[in-house]
């Protein structure tokens, strides 16, 4: 049936109850063109789409992803799954579709198929995620190599500093114009690349407006492979504050100016040499959430988080009694429990006597720096122990396909230590047919797509196991224009088995094992394609058992049944290696004999030495049941490409060649000729 009669109804009666999305489109040039719509479709796009391209009803972005795969199917003549996302009635969701390309004549149609699947935030959405925290803080940041250049910067640190980050990018972070203190900011980029996290650390940078402004930086490394791959830096401006601490040391007016002047920029606690607080400023008040005769006449206990030890403590008052400034990071808690990080600053000030007189606490509010820190630290932590404890097998290449990274599922189920990978090509733990795949895989382009494939892993021990890997490659934020492919592969091999046993059963007779009508449909394309590039020609052969009904009637089906199974075995035993025997159905089989003379006469005489194989074979017989049969055949013989191109008709005129034989004389065998009809 051509595609062209495929009717709303027929389309209706396949997919209107269906919950999945259904689409039948045709291909129009570089787009598609809607069809047919089933019900849940159209609640989402309405009916008014049908006769539109994907261009027409969906925003460029939607239509340039969809189109893209559609047209990937179209070129694979396979099907093609991808996932995206969708903003629908106020929720994202998450959707898988499969593109199964259609071709009729000379037209291309797409049935595509779009199911809604639950989802997590997997290891993409947790690297998103930390993406969008980086870029959408209010705080500067920035991230370094490992070799001190310049990866990515967020919009509030090349707006401070009037950068562009494509003039920038792969620069060495100290020789920019805008720094000020180099050797101070390169030991502390060693120390970070030895892996150490260092805090509240005082750097002075020249800004746009050539201006020289104070930061407390946080040095965060990030670690891959257990080495340093970057160091992230977050910059907290204490300008003002650090501007303020100089005019209290130079004014004569003191505490009552120094209060005054950052009132509005810090929390501020004045206590005595026991820790009691004295006063505090509105700032404090608001962040704490306390009234200030709750705080006032308490020692500090009452903001006390529990976070830090004694010690921590101890160390602070040991400074402090010594006359020195201390400074550095303290958790203190609200009133209703929540933490409360602050970049700390303890100022003692003495009476006349040298003695210490009283204490300043200037609190600068780092919490949201911490919560950010925390976020990078989980979402480490969390890659790790995801990747370490699944029984997903996970891999990471570059571009290359050298394994940058393995899980423990991947060292367990390969026999493999992690050093025997790491460094080595990934195709070389593939089967070789499976190394094919791969490398035709990755000669499309496929950035930032979700893909999957189905691959043969070999372990160490040469054991073949089936997998479904599930991938995307991503940019490699430490090489400019390198990439990485992220894979979580699952084993499959029960899955594969029934797979196979199915796909052999809808192409297999059941009683014969033989293969079955749709197995020539399928493969006589590629039959009758070897036979032109060869030159050759090929006979389709109809053999009706001679008398079978009788068989049946006289010893019942059980016997029957073995009946045709050996009469199948006998007609495969007469045949050559690359020909083919199929079971169309009770007692009729079909015979494709391939690589024949296209000369008529030297044709007829290697089509008739088979006849008389199978005519030989027959006659030897069998045993069932301690009968012996011994049957006969008749044979319908048709030629491509004399009697016909098409399965179809060297099929029919076969048959008519085989109605001649059993009408007259049986036990024989027949050629078409047009005379027949």
């Amino acid at each position: 049936m051509s595609l062209q009669s495929f009717s709303k109804v027929q389309f209706d009666l396949l997919f209107e109850n269906s919950r999945d999305l259904v689409y039948f489109m045709e291909k129009d040039g570089e787009d598609f063109r809607y069809i047919y719509l089933n019900k849940s479709s159209i609640e989402i796009l309405s009916q008014k789409v049908v006769g539109k391209t994907i261009a027409e009803v969906m925003k460029p972005s939607d239509s340039e992803t969809i189109a893209q795969n559609y047209h990937q199917a179209v070129v694979k003549k396979g099907q093609v799954s991808y996932q995206d996302y969708i903003y629908y009635l106020s929720e994202v969701k998450k959707y898988e579709t499969t593109v199964i390309p259609i071709f009729d004549n000379n037209r291309t149609y797409v049935l595509a198929i779009t199911k809604e699947i639950a989802f997590d935030r997997d290891l993409e959405d947790k690297y998103l995620f930390m993406r969008s925290v980086f870029f959408n803080s209010f705080l500067s940041t920035v991230l370094i190599s490992n070799d001190g250049k310049l990866l990515e910067a967020n919009p509030q640190f090349l707006e401070d500093f009037n950068l562009n980050i494509e003039e920038v990018r792969l620069k060495k972070l100290i020789d920019l114009p805008f720094i000020s203190n180099q050797e101070q900011l390169e030991h502390y980029l060693n120390e970070s690349f030895d892996g150490t996290h260092l805090t509240s650390k005082l750097l002075t940078f020249i800004d746009k407006n050539e201006n020289s402004r104070s930061f407390t930086a946080t040095f965060s490394p990030l670690i891959q492979l257990e080495k340093v791959a970057a160091v992230f830096i977050i910059l907290q401006e204490v300008t003002q504050l650090i501007e303020q601490e100089k005019e209290l040391r130079t004014t004569s007016m003191g505490l009552s100016n120094f209060q005054y002047a950052i009132n509005s920029v810090a929390e501020i606690i004045i206590m005595d040499p026991n820790c009691r607080i004295l006063n505090v400023n509105d700032r404090f008040i608001q962040q704490m959430g306390y009234v200030k005769e709750e705080l006032i006449g308490n020692t500090l206990e009452i903001i006390n988080s529990r976070t830090h030890s004694k010690e921590f403590f101890d160390n602070i008052f040991s400074i402090l009694h010594k006359g020195e400034v201390w400074r550095g990071e303290i958790c203190n808690q609200t009133k209703n429990g929540a933490p409360y990080w602050a970049d700390t600053t303890i100022i003692p000030f003495f009476d006349e006597d040298g003695a210490i007189k009283q204490y300043i606490n200037v609190y600068y509010d780092i919490s949201e720096k911490k919560r950010m820190l925390t976020e990078l630290q989980n979402i480490e932590h969390m890659f790790k122990l995801i990747t370490e404890n699944t029984n997903d097998m996970i891999v990471i290449t570059n571009e290359d396909g050298i394994i940058l990274y393995v899980s423990k599922a991947y060292t367990n189920k390969l026999g493999f230590d992690e050093g025997e990978l790491l460094g080595k090509f990934y195709t070389d733990i593939l089967s070789p047919e499976s190394k094919v795949k791969w490398n035709e895989e990755f000669s499309v382009d496929s950035d930032g797509e979700d893909l999957k494939i189905e691959l043969i892993h070999q372990s160490k021990s040469g054991e073949n196991f089936w997998t479904e890997c599930n991938y995307t490659i991503v940019k490699d934020f430490l090489r400019n224009k390198g990439i990485q492919i992220i894979m979580v592969a699952r084993e499959i091999n029960d899955r594969k088995a029934i797979e196979n046993q199915l796909s052999f059963l809808a192409y297999h007779d059941s009683l014969t094992q033989l293969p079955n009508r749709r197995y020539l449909q399928n493969e006589f394309p590629s039959i009758i394609e070897s036979s032109n590039s060869n030159s050759e020609s090929l006979a389709v052969l109809y053999v009706d058992g001679d008398n079978f009904k009788k068989v049946n009637d006289q010893f019942g089906h059980k016997v029957g049944d073995e009946f045709i199974i050996q009469f199948g075995k006998a007609l495969s035993r007469s045949v050559r290696g690359n020909d083919l025997v199929v079971r169309m159905g009770g007692d009729e089989f079909a015979i494709i004999l391939t690589g024949l003379h296209q000369e008529k006469i030297s044709r007829k005489q290697q089509v008739k030495q088979i006849v008389d194989r199978i005519n030989q074979n027959l006659k030897r017989g069998w045993l069932i049941s301690n009968q012996m049969f011994a049957p006969t055949a008749s044979i319908g013989i048709s030629f491509y490409p004399d009697h016909g191109v098409s399965l179809e008709n060297l099929l029919s005129h076969s048959d008519m060649a085989l109605y001649g034989v059993k009408t007259t004389s049986k036990n024989n065998y027949n050629i078409y000729s047009p005379e027949l009809l």
